[in-house]
């Protein structure tokens, strides 16, 4: 299924979540970048009274810019946006594909008006707990319809279709998913992990540079030593190692779950099947929102 295919709460807590992401990454990223220029610009010792103010006031208005951008990300709340608007779109896909697999609460022997009544009423249930983020959501999204054709016509499908759908187009394509996301972010933990070190390692040796050359116009310490705790920051706001731990699991337990696949021949064992596979992939953005929450 395409994300068009999905509930208008899936499309719109799902734009909310990318846009808000896209917003706090974004001015992380030149609050430190600020800090960095700012830091450059103090290397060399000028003799000339004229030349250090102008650089002193460049550094303070450089410094000045990273601190509004700061008030800004702490006042906005893009990351609660973020996290909540993810929460909000994985919890309608989770609900949409027992509602099309004709899994637990919407099984096949309800009548179709029923069973829309039922997943109309979940959606409902959904959108009240996340109403925090009504003012984020997008109306025109928000009128969209809440059970979409694809979802109708997938229902209608016989078990072994439905099966067959479910294998292709939710665990293969999350496996993959997963799988692709773990190996991103190792390298990328590994990447800047070995930037900060590099980082550390040059701030050292200015250290000893001034320590055998006192005199020199030039000291890269601080200059050093901020990019270090920049590249620190960016590593602890991307979280590539826990996110690439929790790709792990998913891609590990779902892969296990998929090796069922072959005993399930029966309306119930599919229930149950696809349950336990929505369970785990509940997990990890359930985890992510409560990793937040602390």
């Amino acid at each position: 299924m395409k994300d068009k295919d999905f509930p208008n709460y899936f499309r719109a807590g799902d734009q909310a979540s990318l846009i808000a992401q896209t917003t706090y990454v974004n001015y992380v990223k030149w609050d430190l970048i600020f800090m960095v220029v700012a830091a450059s610009l103090t290397i060399y010792n000028y003799q000339e009274e004229n030349s250090k103010t102008i650089i002193y006031v460049i550094s303070g208005i450089l410094l000045l810019f990273a601190t509004i951008l700061s008030f800004v990300i702490k006042n906005k709340q893009y990351e609660d946006t973020w996290y909540r608007g993810r929460a909000l779109a994985e919890s309608c896909k989770t609900l949409t594909w027992r509602y099309v697999t004709c899994s637990e609460y919407f099984e096949n022997n309800l009548t179709t008006s029923e069973a829309r009544k039922r997943f109309t009423e979940r959606i409902i249930e959904i959108k009240d707990e996340f109403s925090d983020l009504n003012k984020e959501l997008s109306a025109k999204l928000l009128a969209l319809p809440i059970i979409t054709e694809e979802m109708k016509n997938v229902r209608g499908y016989t078990l072994e279709n439905r099966k067959k759908y479910y294998l292709d187009h939710r665990i293969d394509n999350q496996i993959n998913w997963y799988k692709n996301k773990a190996d991103q972010n190792k390298s990328k933990y590994e990447g800047w992990f070995w930037a900060v070190i590099i980082a550390q390692i040059l701030a050292l040796i200015s250290i000893g540079l001034l320590i055998k050359f006192p005199n020199c116009n030039f000291n890269f310490v601080g200059f050093f030593s901020t990019l270090s705790a920049c590249f620190f920051s960016w590593l602890q706001l991307k979280k590539y190692q826990e996110n690439k731990e929790a790709y792990t699991t998913a891609t590990s337990e779902l892969n296990l779950i998929k090796q069922e696949a072959e005993e399930v021949n029966t309306e119930e064992t599919f229930s149950k099947f696809v349950l336990d596979s929505e369970n785990a992939m509940s997990r990890e953005h359930t985890m992510w929102l409560a990793q937040k929450r602390k």
